[in-house]
């Protein structure tokens, strides 16, 4: 029995270590024209575990649909592409910036302006839900 005590006391800590620690630094959603129907959101996410965590889906109540895309060029035209699982790799940081991955807004449900703040659920595959808030602004 006393052996088996201790065997517990190795594996519970080992496997506390063995998970992603997701923290997510500026976020932040650009002001767009009245007119506009969409939007987009960038921030930097660091995960400082020792395993990966994948983005697997996002919501805001700012909009009727909301996914991660990544800006690509392909024979000289720039275009979107829905990302359905975003890596974020282990001791790594990724970032969501113009031109490069970021979180698209799709039917604005109000029009946004700088100063506002919008409300930001990202779902990650082992971390669960984050709930973040992020400033409107024309830039970073």
């Amino acid at each position: 029995m006393r052996k088996f005590i201790l065997l517990l006391l190795f594996i519970i800590p080992i496997k506390s270590f063995s998970e992603p620690i997701i923290e997510i630094k500026d976020p932040w959603v650009r002001a767009v024209p009245p007119n506009m129907n969409m939007t987009a959101g960038y921030m930097t996410i660091v995960n400082s575990g020792t395993t990966d965590d994948y983005i697997i889906g996002v919501s805001s109540d700012i909009s009727g649909m909301a996914e991660i895309h990544e800006t690509i060029e392909e024979n000289s035209i720039v275009k979107m592409r829905h990302v359905m699982k975003l890596k974020i790799p282990a001791g790594k940081t990724v970032k969501l910036q113009p031109g490069g991955y970021h979180i698209m807004f799709m039917n604005l449900k109000r029009k946004l302006k700088t100063g506002d703040k919008v409300n930001i659920t990202i779902e990650f595959e082992k971390s669960g839900k984050k709930n973040i808030t992020a400033d409107v602004k024309i830039s970073n």
